[in-house]
């Protein structure tokens, strides 16, 4: 029988490493934009001026900031600011929707598609809030 101390030291390190592929996971889609975005800047702003963002060059140095940025800091959780890069990225995700996927707005078939998107941007929403209420904080310092 293992004991108990040695026991939950083997859980917590596998539980980490399944917490990092997690993260990991959740940010492979702003990754992905922030790559395609910082290889065509110019293309990326003019996508998002035809879906009515304002200030699309400001926009798209944002966007691909944020997309390239928040993930590095939420997968590494670099100096305990994880929770604020998936705060962060759950917030940029929410704003997406009513310029990207306006279902609303739009006739079938296409209402039917960008609704979908936007509730799987919900879903992914949710994983990035769980993540940001349960990821270890900066730990506040003790030396003055």
């Amino acid at each position: 029988m293992i004991p108990n101390k040695i026991g939950a030291a083997a859980d917590r390190g596998t539980a980490g490493k399944l917490a990092l592929a997690f993260r990991i996971q959740l940010s492979t889609l702003f990754l992905v934009t922030g790559i395609e975005g910082a290889a065509a800047p110019i293309g990326f702003a003019h996508g998002l001026a035809q879906m009515g963002v304002p200030f699309p060059g400001l926009a798209a140095a944002a966007s691909i900031t944020i997309n390239l940025v928040a993930p590095l800091i939420l997968i590494l959780n670099f100096r305990g600011f994880g929770w604020l890069a998936a705060l962060l990225l759950a917030l940029f995700t929410a704003a997406t929707i009513p310029y990207g996927h306006p279902f609303w707005l739009l006739d079938e078939p296409r209402r039917s598609i960008a609704f979908h998107i936007a509730a799987e941007h919900l879903s992914l929403i949710g994983g990035l809030l769980f993540v940001a209420l349960t990821l270890p904080r900066r730990a506040p310092r003790t030396d003055a």
